[in-house]
């Protein structure tokens, strides 16, 4: 039997002791931070010590975030809800958990700032946000906006409906209604009616339409959302590999690996854990299994995605220096596949980035099960430490307590002294009022870009210019979801469409895309696979190739499309994309106490 097969059984033997010990509860959640702009800090619980987080930092329950000025944050909970944090914002994560038959439970509190929550309760689930004294309980599917400075707060529902809940009355709040909420005023909630969307609303809609147009437009597909599984058809392709099936594989640069972008933390009970700096790098790390093909690089193979790794490493070691492979991959002789750095960049939690590893054989270190060392205090930060100076949200409540700046007068609380004393603090304050005698401030600034390190321009004249679906499905327009173009290169060796740093629009058909076929057509494409070479498969699965049995050769077929099915490929005739769930009828995101506790990284 295979190791990883013997890993996954033990984990699903050890999981139910770990899920159920408290209270018939499982506290074993892990949510993501799915995107970064600027200064965004992470505490855990039980410390007081901010760090700045980079994009894919696991979240668990009594976590804590912040944001400083012109910075913005975006978690993403496992079913693709998400909760948008503008500047000078903070929450926290005070119930992450789960019951025994599966129904998430989230209660987050809301302490300051603004921000954009997207929830999709299934079955059972419950997502609550407190505020201000109140609590907003969303009833079904449901996206709303909120407002809160100065123990005022703001609510606008977009869509769905929202229950709200203070210490005075209790108020259901519809579609396009706002309410806002002072606890120190005899007429505590103000219903309105009527929306006016600003910056940040636009940017948080057109991150909801790039979400939407990749659901169309991927070549493997889900028949449910999951975090992180768009981020696969923005940053990469997939392809079929002989021998293997169909994988997937970002765009990156000749001679890049897995796990050599990003950091080592340590989490308790999980052990040590692989935060990936790389935007896409949340499901290929902590799900699936990676692999290697001498003609066309590295692939990652999606698994069975209800047990949730820290890292999914082999470790080893050698003179001055620790180094990891993907587990299980195979490995050509004498290929640099192992990923090294010295000892203390793992122990202290340190970035790691192509610059800063080197790359050797494995026959040129021992395999060992574990780090031998024990974390340091900044390995437990779940980032690297906050630069000084730095002010959060916390800071702009008492912008006296900011270290090392301006002694602030006492002036009365006003909105307008308030803006004053930010500004004389350092503290970026881009908020505009619409009458804070009205309602609390409000904020107009929002990130220029919906994508990491993406052109603002480039992606606001694609999502402006993107086609319907039914005009894609009809074949009227094959104009494409952006794709980020961060190599020249798929999987180390084949060539794509596209430069490094730039977008495209185009579907992704031609010969950049198959490597030896003359025409660049699709027909040609599947012929040539008859000589036993990868090819990548195009964007838009619903229309697109279809599978054989598992390991068989792909055959065209028209109304068919690919999908994921208990880490296997399958063939889907006649309908969309399906996935097979866990035997528990939903999908979990729980570790395995067969977890690397003492230092390993894979399961």
């Amino acid at each position: 039997m295979r190791p990883y097969v013997v890993g996954f059984l033990t984990a699903i033997y050890c999981v139910p002791s770990l899920l159920f010990a408290q209270e018939d509860l499982s506290h074993a959640r892990v949510v993501r931070l799915s995107f970064v702009n600027g200064t965004v800090a992470v505490k855990r619980p039980g410390s007081s010590e901010w760090a700045k987080a980079i994009v894919n930092t696991p979240i668990q329950e009594g976590f804590g975030l912040e944001t400083a000025g012109h910075s913005f944050a975006e978690v993403q909970f496992e079913n693709g809800s998400t909760a948008r944090l503008g500047e000078l914002s903070k929450i926290d994560f005070s119930q992450l958990a789960m019951d025994p038959k599966g129904n998430k439970l989230n209660r987050l509190s809301f302490q300051r700032g603004y921000a954009t929550f997207n929830f999709i309760p299934e079955r059972g689930d419950v997502y609550t946000v407190s505020a201000a004294g109140a609590t907003l309980a969303p009833k079904g599917k449901s996206e709303f906006r909120t407002d809160f400075d100065q123990d005022r707060l703001r609510l606008e529902v977009f869509r769905g409906s929202l229950d709200v809940a203070s210490p005075s009355r209790s108020v259901q709040l519809g579609k396009d209604k706002v309410l806002e909420f002072e606890p120190q005023s005899a007429a505590a909630l103000n219903i309105q009616h009527g929306i006016e969307k600003d910056s940040w609303d636009k940017w948080s809609d057109a991150r909801d339409t790039q979400s939407q147009l990749t659901v169309n437009d991927q070549a493997v597909g889900l028949n449910h959302t999951l975090y992180g599984w768009e981020d696969l058809d923005e940053y990469g392709d997939w392809a079929y590999i002989p021998g293997f099936g169909y994988g997937w594989s970002p765009y990156a640069a000749a001679g890049w690996t897995p796990y050599s972008m990003g950091l080592w933390s340590w989490y308790p009970s999980f052990g040590w854990t692989w935060t990936s700096g790389e935007p896409w790098g949340w499901l290929p790390y902590h799900y699936g299994l990676w692999n290697f093909d001498p003609s066309f690089g590295w692939f990652w193979m999606p698994g069975n995605f209800g047990v949730w790794s820290p890292a999914l490493v082999s470790w080893w070691s050698g003179s001055g220096w620790i180094g990891w492979t993907p587990y299980g991959a195979v490995l050509p002789a004498g290929y640099n596949g192992l990923v090294t750095v010295p000892g203390s960049t793992v122990q202290n939690g340190k970035p790691i980035g192509p610059g800063g590893v080197v790359r050797r054989p494995a026959n040129q270190g021992t395999h060992i099960a574990r780090p031998s060392f024990q974390p340091s205090a900044l390995a437990m930060l779940s980032g690297v430490p906050l630069p000084k100076g730095v002010a959060l949200a916390s800071s702009a409540v008492n912008p006296q307590a900011a270290a090392g700046r301006k002694n602030l007068s006492a002036a009365p609380d006003t909105a307008a002294n308030h803006r004053a004393q930010l500004a004389s603090a350092g503290i970026a304050a881009t908020h505009a009022s619409r009458g804070y005698a009205a309602s609390p401030v409000r904020s107009v600034a929002a990130p220029a870009t919906i994508l990491m390190d993406g052109d603002p321009a480039v992606e606001r004249a694609a999502l402006q210019n993107h086609s319907s679906f039914w005009g894609r499905f009809l074949g009227a327009d094959s104009r494409q979801p952006l794709h980020a173009r961060l190599g020249t290169t798929l999987g180390g060796h084949f060539p794509v469409a596209g430069t490094v740093g730039t977008y495209s629009g185009e579907a992704l058909y031609g010969v950049h895309e198959f490597a030896g076929n003359p025409t660049g057509d699709r027909e040609s494409a599947l012929s040539y696979t008859s000589g036993g070479a990868p090819f990548v498969l195009p964007h838009g699965g619903a229309s697109g190739l279809a599978r054989g049995s598992e390991g068989g050769s792909p055959a065209e077929g028209h109304g068919e499309s690919r999908s994921v099915s208990s880490g296997l490929t399958s063939l889907s005739r006649g309908t969309t994309s399906l996935f097979s769930r866990s035997s528990t009828g939903h999908s979990t995101s729980v570790m395995s106490s067969a977890s690397n506790g003492a230092g390993g990284g894979h399961h």
